[in-house]
C-alpha cells in the first residue's frame, strides 16, 4: 500500500481547486486499479454502491479522527482496537477529506482494503498533508470536518460510437450520483461524484478534467475505456458522533416533505435569502458559486423585474417589512426607465440601457405594481403601462415582444406570457373591456401556437394568466387552454414509473428524460394556478390530481434550497444558505431561480393549505 503526500503548496489551497488536484493525484499514487469485470449483461444495469450502516460510519469517522490526532501527536499508527465482523468482510477503496472552514486542508485515497484499514490509511496519508503546515495542532485536529467518501466497483460504460463527443454518455452517467474512471492501461484517473457536485460543473466540463488529470484531451482518450461507479459519502464535525450522509451532496427530504410549516420555514428563509442578495441599487446580485465562492457579473433586467416582483409577492403573503423594503427599492430602480409610448395616449413602459426594451420587464414590473401590498400606491403609473402593453397586441392577438423604437417577435414562449399575466392581474383589480379583448384575441392566436411549438417554457405563464382569467370571466375555453397546458406538461413528471432516484420525483423531465431542474419551481406556478381553478370549477377529480402533482413538484423544488448542512465544502455558507440550486447536482444560485421558487412555492402553499391567517 502507497502513502499519499502533496507538498506544503496546497495547504489552504481554495476547495474548488484542491479538491480536484488532490483526488486525482491521490488516486494516481495509491495504485488503484480499475475493476474491469463487469460483464455485458451489466452495461445499462445500475452500478452498486457499499453499503455501510449509520452506526459504522460513526465508527469509521472515529477510526479517522483517531488516527489524524495519533499523527499529529507523532505516535505509530493507530491500528483499531476493534472492527465489527460485518466491516471485516467489506473491502473497497477510501477517500478521507480533512476540511477546515469550507477549505479542504489535506485529502488521500487508500484502498481497496478491509474498509478498516483503508479509512485508516486514508486518514493517516491525509494527515501527514496536514502536517506540512507546522501550525498544526490537536485544536486543529478536534475543529476538521473530517469527510469519508467509500468507493463501490466500477461498471464499463459501453455507447455505441466516440464517447468523447457531446453528449454520448448522459444516458449512462447520473449527475452527482456517478463517478466516472478511466480504464487504459497506466491510467488510474477517477472522478467521484463528490468532485462533480463541489465544483459546480456540468458533465462535460468533468470529462475536460478528467482527462487533464491524465495529461490528455477526451479526444486523445477515445479508444480508452470509460468506466462508472458509485460511491457512499458522510461528514463528521468534531469530535462528536454526529454523521451527517449524503447523496449528490444533499441531505435528502422525505417524500412527505410538503407539510404547511416546512412550506411557511422554506418560504421565510428564501424570502430572507433573496432580500439578503438586494445591493442598494435595487438591483439583485445575479449569480453566486459557492463552489469557487464568487459572484457573476453578468446581468439580465427581465430576470432582476422578476425578482422583485417575488419580493412583492412574499410581501403580500406575508406582510413582511423587509420585503415590501426590497420590492420598493427595486421598483424605484426600474421605474427610472418610464417612458411615454409615442403616438399613445397615456400609455408607457419601461426603457432599458440596452435599447432592447424588452416586453417581459415592462410586464412583470407591471405585475409587480399589481402585486404590491399598497397596490393603489401604483395604480396610476400600473395603468399607463397596462395601455403600453396593450399598444403591442396584433389583431392576429400575437404580442409584439419589445417597445420602441426595438421591435422584435423573439421570447414568444415568455414575454407574452408574462404581459397576459399582467393584464390579467390588473383586470382583476379594474375590469375592463380592453382587456377582455385582448384575451379573446390572445387564445385565437397563442392555442395554436402552443399546439405546434409544444414548448414547455411557454405552459407556466399562460397558464397562470389564462386561470386567472377564467375565473373572472367564467369562460370555458379559457379553462379548458389551462387544462390541456398543464396536462400536457404533467406527464413530464417524475416518479417511480420512468426514475430511478426518488430524490427527483415530483421533478419536471421538460427537455430530458429523467432529468429535472430549477425550471420545476416556474411549472409549479402554473401548477398551483390550474388546482386552484379545478377547485374553483368543482372539478374534484382534476382537482385530485393536480394537488398531487404540486405536492409532488413542491418537495423537489425545496429539496433544492441549500441547507446548512449541505455547506461543508463553502467558504460563505451565508451566501449560499437558503439559495435555490440550479439543480441536485449544480450549485449556481441564480436570482430568477430563487424568484420563481419563492412564488412557486407560495402559490402551491395557496392552493394545498388556502389563504394565511
Amino acid at each position: 500500500m502507497r502513502r499519499v503526500r502533496v507538498g506544503t503548496i496546497l495547504i489552504g489551497m481554495p476547495i474548488h481547486k484542491l479538491r480536484f488536484f488532490a483526488w486525482s493525484w491521490a488516486l494516481i499514487l495509491a495504485g488503484i486499479c480499475p475493476h474491469t469485470s463487469a460483464s455485458q449483461a451489466l452495461e445499462r444495469s445500475e452500478p452498486t454502491h457499499p453499503t455501510i450502516s449509520l452506526a459504522h460510519r460513526v465508527l469509521l469517522s472515529r477510526t479517522a479522527r483517531r488516527t489524524v490526532r495519533d499523527a499529529v501527536l507523532r505516535r505509530p499508527k493507530y491500528t483499531p482496537e476493534y472492527v465489527p465482523h460485518a466491516l471485516r468482510d467489506l473491502s473497497f477503496q477510501v477517500v478521507v477529506r480533512l476540511n477546515e472552514h469550507g477549505y479542504l486542508r489535506a485529502t488521500a485515497a487508500a484502498g481497496p482494503n478491509p474498509v478498516a484499514l483503508a479509512v485508516r490509511d486514508a486518514a493517516h496519508a491525509a494527515a501527514l498533508m496536514l502536517l506540512e503546515d507546522k501550525s498544526t495542532d490537536l485544536h486543529t485536529v478536534n475543529s476538521l470536518l473530517i469527510e469519508i467518501e467509500v468507493v463501490g466497483r466500477s461498471q464499463p460504460i459501453t455507447v455505441d460510437g466516440d464517447w468523447t463527443l457531446p453528449r454520448v454518455i448522459d444516458p449512462f452517467v447520473e449527475p452527482g450520483v456517478h463517478g466516472l474512471s478511466f480504464a487504459g492501461k497506466n491510467l488510474k484517473h477517477q472522478f467521484c461524484p463528490t468532485e462533480l457536485f463541489t465544483s459546480d460543473m456540468i458533465l462535460s466540463q468533468a470529462l475536460e478534467r478528467l482527462a487533464q488529470s491524465a495529461g490528455q484531451t477526451p479526444a486523445q482518450l477515445s479508444k480508452v475505456q470509460l468506466q462508472r461507479f458509485r460511491t457512499v459519502h458522510w461528514y463528521q464535525v468534531g469530535s462528536s458522533d454526529n454523521i451527517v450522509s449524503l447523496h449528490r451532496g444533499l441531505t435528502v427530504l422525505p417524500q412527505g416533505a410538503t407539510t404547511q410549516e416546512a412550506f411557511d420555514a422554506t418560504i421565510t428563509h428564501l424570502a430572507e435569502y433573496m432580500a439578503y442578495r438586494q445591493q442598494e441599487t435595487g438591483l439583485f446580485a445575479y449569480q453566486y458559486e459557492p463552489g469557487n465562492d464568487k459572484y457573476s457579473d453578468k446581468q439580465n433586467l427581465v430576470r432582476q423585474v422578476g425578482a422583485v416582483l417575488a419580493m412583492a409577492t412574499h410581501a403580500r403573503w406575508s406582510r413582511s417589512s423587509a420585503s415590501t423594503a426590497a420590492a420598493d427599492l427595486g421598483i424605484r430602480y426600474h421605474l427610472q426607465g418610464l417612458t411615454d409610448f409615442p403616438g399613445a395616449a397615456d400609455s408607457a413602459y419601461i426603457a432599458t440601457a440596452d435599447g432592447q426594451n424588452k416586453l417581459g420587464v415592462t410586464a412583470l414590473l407591471c405585475l409587480t405594481l399589481a402585486e404590491h401590498p399598497e397596490v393603489d400606491r401604483y395604480s396610476e403609473v400600473r395603468r399607463r403601462l397596462i395601455n403600453g402593453i396593450l399598444e403591442l397586441q396584433q389583431p392576429s392577438g400575437m404580442l409584439i415582444t419589445a417597445f420602441p423604437p426595438a421591435v422584435s417577435l423573439k421570447a414568444q414562449n415568455y414575454f407574452p406570457g408574462e404581459a397576459l399575466l399582467a393584464l390579467s392581474a390588473d383586470y382583476g383589480l379594474s375590469p375592463n373591456a380592453r382587456v377582455l379583448d385582448a384575451f379573446h384575441q390572445a387564445i385565437n392566436f397563442y392555442r395554436p401556437y402552443f399546439r405546434e411549438t409544444r414548448s414547455p417554457a411557454f405552459v407556466p405563464w399562460q397558464v397562470q394568466a389564462f386561470a386567472k382569467m377564467a375565473k373572472h370571466t367564467k369562460r370555458q375555453d379559457y379553462a379548458d387552454y389551462v387544462f390541456e397546458l398543464s396536462d400536457w406538461l404533467a406527464h413530464k413528471q417524475l416518479d417511480p414509473s420512468n426514475c430511478a432516484w426518488p430524490e427527483l420525483f415530483g421533478g419536471i423531465a421538460a427537455y430530458d428524460n429523467g432529468r429535472a431542474g430549477v425550471s420545476t419551481a416556474a411549472y409549479l406556478e402554473g401548477f398551483a394556478d390550474a388546482l386552484m381553478l379545478a377547485n374553483a370549477l368543482g372539478n374534484k377529480q382534476r382537482a385530485d390530481r393536480y394537488s398531487a402533482v404540486v405536492r409532488r413538484a413542491a418537495r423537489f423544488v425545496m429539496q433544492l434550497q441549500v441547507r446548512p448542512k449541505e455547506t461543508y465544502f463553502m467558504h460563505s455558507p451565508q451566501d449560499a444558505v437558503g439559495g435555490i440550486r440550479t439543480s441536485p447536482s449544480l450549485n449556481l444560485l441564480r436570482i430568477d431561480h430563487c424568484q420563481h421558487a419563492l412564488v412557486g412555492l407560495i402559490k402551491a402553499r395557496q392552493a394545498l393549505y388556502g389563504e394565511r391567517e
